[in-house]
């Protein structure tokens, strides 16, 4: 498996989403080698060997003789062009050496100018600034291209039955892979460039996507709705695609009680980056039609994101500062004190392949309010839910769950127990079907 974060170091669900699957992989008796770009320490999967590309593993696979060297990959799914150079400088990253693997002689079962040329086929070359479109920056494709070597570096003499990559960035390299082992591919789509950018897709990221989904033997999709924007938008058979929701990882839950000097009235939580993908701009017009009937709620929007600036001037524009709060990216306790003391969750994204996030909330006796462009709306029928432009219906939603304790106590009631059923068991279960599937096929 190919994956770019893993908990505790995470900056969306795709972490946690890797983190539920393997573990239930390994309760079905797969043996699973999981790469990330690089170990930060603190991680823990005892379930599988997790690794970095230069070959470091957890704490818990690691042998006495291996030294924990970090590698310049820092890849991140979340990030803008000055973090990511912070976080190169961190890493002493130097460009003029991303061709390592082109210059040394650790390959002599791989024909190094079919490699090359395999690279130049995705244009992932140091003259990447001719190949982006715009809002990512040439050094997230570099990256990308490094985290592909290292990785074949890595795995140059295993052998795997099956290669199973996350999300775009990992895609080349499980590409490569497959294309050297003759292992069968399988990708995993948890969100799409057009989910986070709508009709302005960079055409870049859009041909690493369409690589990787016509690669594969097999594609995951994490839901229904992302089913169908893949076919859509990649224009694949829809019998090589197959939907495989979320679950959740069952975990003691830490309720914090609402303190009224921190927490005074109702709350209405929105949790996510805050970017265009995410709606937050609905959210803060429906909020400035809830206040006039509501007047002692808060509105929390909790997460960072290049629409932030924006919706902190919108909700000053519209009169209702005094009842926004904006704490910024939020985890660990602070998270868990949000999801606690919550009356609302409010989901209003444009377009969301799945939405981990509503079904935490549900986890912390809060009821969901989620847009219908979601895959959460197909297995949370006890969620009230809006079409994500309608700022009315959700404002309408909004003032009678606050309003009306009963009709949120039925909410809950009816969403705790849809959520016994969502669990990684069964999304392991047909993971597990799928690769046997790409297997015979192989």
């Amino acid at each position: 498996m190919l994956g770019w974060e893993y908990p505790p170091h995470i900056a969306g669900g795709l972490g946690v989403a890797c983190e539920g699957l393997t573990k239930a992989l390994a309760r079905v008796g797969l043996d699973i080698t999981f790469v990330v770009p690089c170990l930060m320490g603190g991680e823990s999967a005892p379930h599988m060997t997790l690794r970095d590309p230069s070959g470091v593993m957890s704490k818990s696979k690691r042998k006495q003789r291996i030294k924990k060297v970090k590698i310049p990959s820092a890849l991140t799914p979340y990030v803008d062009d000055k973090s990511f150079d912070d976080l190169l400088a961190a890493f002493k990253y130097d460009p003029d050496k991303t061709s390592s693997l082109l210059r040394s002689s650790l390959f002599p079962r791989l024909n190094r100018a079919e490699f090359e040329k395999f690279l130049a086929s995705i244009s992932l070359t140091k003259r990447a600034e001719k190949l982006l479109g715009a809002g990512y920056g040439s050094n997230v494709f570099e990256q990308v291209a490094l985290y592909t070597e290292k990785v074949l570096e890595l795995v140059a003499e295993e052998e795997f039955d099956v290669i199973h990559a996350h999300d775009w960035m990992t895609y080349p390299a499980g590409v490569a892979i497959s294309k050297f082992t003759g292992a069968p591919l399988v990708v995993h789509v948890h969100s799409l460039e057009y989910d986070r950018s709508g009709k302005t897709v960079n055409t870049r990221i859009h041909a690493i996507e369409a690589l990787g989904i016509h690669t594969a033997s097999a594609v995951c999709a994490v839901s229904y709705y992302t089913r169908s924007i893949v076919h859509q938008q990649h224009h694949i058979p829809l019998n090589k695609v197959f939907a495989v929701h979320n679950g959740i990882l069952s975990k003691k839950i830490k309720h914090y009680p609402k303190r009224m000097e921190k927490w005074p009235g109702k709350v209405v939580l929105f949790l996510g980056r805050v970017t265009y993908q995410k709606g937050p701009d609905c959210f803060v017009r429906a909020a400035a039609k809830v206040v006039p009937y509501v007047s002692d709620v808060l509105f929390v929007m909790a997460g960072t994101g290049d629409q932030l600036p924006r919706m902190k001037k919108l909700a000053n524009e519209l009169g209702i500062s005094q009842n926004f709060y904006f704490p910024g990216f939020v985890k660990g306790k602070d998270l868990e004190e949000a999801l606690s003391v919550a009356d609302l969750y409010i989901m209003p994204s444009v377009s969301e392949p799945f939405g981990l996030s509503a079904l935490e909330a549900v986890d912390f006796d809060t009821p969901a309010l989620i847009s219908k462009q979601s895959g959460a709306a197909e297995v949370l029928n006890h969620a009230l839910k809006f079409d994500f432009w309608d700022v009315d219906r959700l404002a309408d939603l909004m003032i009678n769950g606050l309003i009306h304790e009963e009709m949120r106590t039925d909410i809950i009631w009816g969403a705790k127990e849809e959520l016994k059923k969502l669990r990684w068991d069964a999304a392991a279960a047909k993971v597990y079907k799928i690769y046997n599937l790409v297997a015979v096929k192989n």
